[in-house]
């Protein structure tokens, strides 16, 4: 959902997957993103592994789009037709684009799942992907998922703040801890969400390995020097 200037409220797009993802599950997460620089779109979730997945891939600097359930058609072990959806399909800024598949790690340790997912990923060429990977719980960080989940909580603009912010980290050299920047700008707690607003849109950004806190330090991006 996306409010505009005028206080009408913009509904996001229907999601146009072609595979239905069951939600409301009883024993499982399930739920629903809304994406996109105009909140306009829908993203249907499965897992909460799936979730976490997103929410990293959105953050990082070097992705520009994310699809999900991504219909790819290959040849099963008896060489019949058969379809997988791929999780995510990722654009990076140089235009090549990664297939994810999402499992926990118990799904994945199992042989027959690892075999059918390699038989899969073996019939991938570059016109659908360069690459293939399958992430499972286990092959991220805990800090990249807590950082990517504040910058999206945090993502609506204050344009009052956010000029503010803007202003206070001009002339900003070298690394500078976000409570002294917090001061500097001068709106208490909403001068920190205006700094996280600054990460999330590549203007700042924050040493890999540290979750955003006040007690963090920031620095200009290069791109933007």
């Amino acid at each position: 959902m996306l409010e505009l200037p005028n206080g009408n409220i913009c509904l996001p797009r229907p999601s146009t997957i072609l595979r239905n993802v069951a939600k409301g599950r009883r024993e499982h997460f399930t739920g629903q993103l809304n994406v996109g620089p105009d909140e306009g779109a829908c993203m249907d979730i499965e897992s909460y592994t799936e979730f976490q997945v997103v929410m990293m891939l959105m953050a990082r600097p070097e992705v520009v789009h994310v699809e999900n359930q991504v219909l790819f058609q290959y040849r099963d072990l008896n060489g019949k037709s058969a379809q997988h959806f791929f999780d995510f399909r990722a654009t990076r800024t140089d235009g090549s684009r990664t297939a994810i598949m999402v499992k926990s790690a118990y799904r994945y340790s199992q042989p027959s799942v690892a075999e059918e997912l390699r038989l899969i990923a073996s019939q991938v060429d570059k016109r659908f992907a360069d690459q293939v990977v399958v992430m499972t719980e286990k092959h991220f960080n805990r800090w990249e998922f807590y950082n990517a989940e504040m910058m999206h909580e945090m993502r609506w603009p204050d344009p009052v703040v956010d000029s503010a912010a803007r202003r206070a980290v001009q002339t900003l050299a070298g690394a500078v801890r976000i409570s002294d920047l917090v001061e500097m700008i001068g709106h208490g707690g909403n001068g920190f969400r205006a700094i996280v607003r600054l990460i999330r849109n590549r203007y700042l950004a924050v040493t890999d390995g540290v979750r955003i806190s006040y007690e963090a330090s920031v620095s200009r991006c290069k791109n933007d020097a």
